[in-house]
């Protein structure tokens, strides 16, 4: 923390200034998003109500359509500076079946990771009612098409979030504070508070989900692992869909 200058100017980012802060308005924007498309209105559909197939896909839809707009955001700004390709930001290196499965093996633990502080804040965070109303209506599947779309949803956020977050946002941080730590935080806060429409006490999971994906994309300089435990814990809900009604 010592070490930390900034620098607004981003010499050492992989995108301009002006990018970052399209980025970020748009993330900031995704409150909005959700109320002006109407994608929370799922939550208050009766699952047995042939409406809310159509209400769950839309919620799918905008979440979809809205992440992609950040990887595309992210994607140009890259581009534009041409200092790093998006392969090098996600740092793929698989050049034999060791490393295909090595990183298998860091994505199984970190999604026990991401299980156990899943499971603990469930005990010690009791949700209220409309955090509960609200999580469950975007995590209950009614029937195969919903559970597609949630798959779909859950496929996109594994990538494109641990590509925008752990690796534009986290690079874009350090080039502007100069302090790994501190672009680290800053950028699961930012993280977190996009998933404020789950409720706030969801907030304290999502923090330490984000951290410990942070600090795995850190260690083993590759996005790869948090991208396979962020798509696969994710797709539990379809997983667990399909395993029931099957």
């Amino acid at each position: 923390m010592a070490n930390i200058h900034f620098d607004w100017r981003l010499r050492s980012g992989i995108a301009s200034t002006i990018n970052l802060c399209v980025l970020l308005g748009v993330l900031a924007s995704f409150p909005l998003v959700l109320r002006w498309t109407g994608a929370l209105g799922v939550a208050e559909v009766n699952p047995d109500s042939p409406l809310h197939t159509w209400a769950f896909l839309r919620a799918c839809f905008v979440l979809v359509a809205f992440l992609w707009i950040c990887f595309g955001v992210a994607l140009v700004g890259i581009q534009q500076r041409r200092c790093i390709t998006w392969r090098e930001v996600v740092g793929a290196r698989w050049s034999s079946a060791g490393a295909v499965i090595r990183d298998l093996g860091v994505a199984c633990l970190t999604l026990v990771g991401m299980a156990v502080i899943g499971n603990l804040s469930n005990m010690l965070l009791h949700a209220s009612e409309h955090d509960v109303r609200v999580f469950r209506a975007m995590v209950a599947p009614q029937n195969g098409v919903e559970a597609l779309a949630f798959l779909a949803a859950a496929l996109t956020a594994g990538f494109v979030e641990e590509f925008v977050f752990r690796g534009y946002l986290q690079r874009q941080c350090q080039a502007l504070f100069g302090s790994t730590i501190l672009a680290s935080v800053v950028q699961v806060l930012i993280f977190t508070q996009g998933h404020f429409y789950q409720g706030w006490r969801r907030l304290v999971p999502v923090f330490l989900i984000g951290a410990l994906l942070t600090v795995v994309a850190l260690w083993r300089k590759s996005l790869l692992p948090g991208m396979m435990a962020h798509a696969i814990g994710d797709s539990l809900v379809t997983i667990a869909y399909f395993a029931k009604h099957l």
